[in-house]
This record gives C-alpha cells, structure tokens and sequence, in this order.
C-alpha cells in the first residue's frame, strides 16, 4: 500500500469515528438492546423477616431482554448489572 492509500483510509476511519461519536446516544440504545449484559432493575422481590431484618430470598429483574430471576445477587439491589445468558 502506498502511502496515499494509507492516509486515505486513516480518513475514512476518523470520518466513521466521527458519525460515531455524533450519534452516541443512538449507537447507545443500539448497544443496549445488542448487549445480553447490561442494566437490570428489580421488579418484585421476596424476603423473609430475620432479626428485624430482610433476608431476600429471590429477585425478578426487567432489563433488555425482559424479565429474568437471577441465580445469584447479594442484597437484591434496586440496580443491577446482570448476564442474560446467566439467569432463569
């Protein structure tokens, strides 16, 4: 390749970063949806009471890709950052 072609293509290369960059919130959205991971917000939880306080014992999560139980998650957090492939 001769040098002309390399500065050819570095130019469409920051051209394209550009379009990114200018869109963001669409290529956001885009990735969301894309993404099995990502931000997950409890729905409905069960807990039982021990010593006064709640001992969660399951979570349901709308995010993405609809609602999941997951395996695992400390706490029950109102936000969660959960795997798709990795729940119920």
């Amino acid at each position: 390749m001769t040098r002309h072609h390399l500065l050819g293509a570095g130019g469409e290369l920051l051209r394209l970063l550009s379009a990114v960059i200018e869109h963001w919130k669409l290529a956001l959205v885009i990735a969301f949806f894309a993404s099995p991971t990502g931000p997950h917000l409890r729905w409905e939880y069960t807990y039982r009471d021990a010593y006064g306080q709640r001992a969660y014992t399951g979570c349901t999560y709308l995010g993405s890709r609809g609602f999941i139980i997951p395996d695992s998650v400390p706490g029950c957090p109102f936000i969660a950052f959960l795997d798709a492939r990795e729940s119920r």
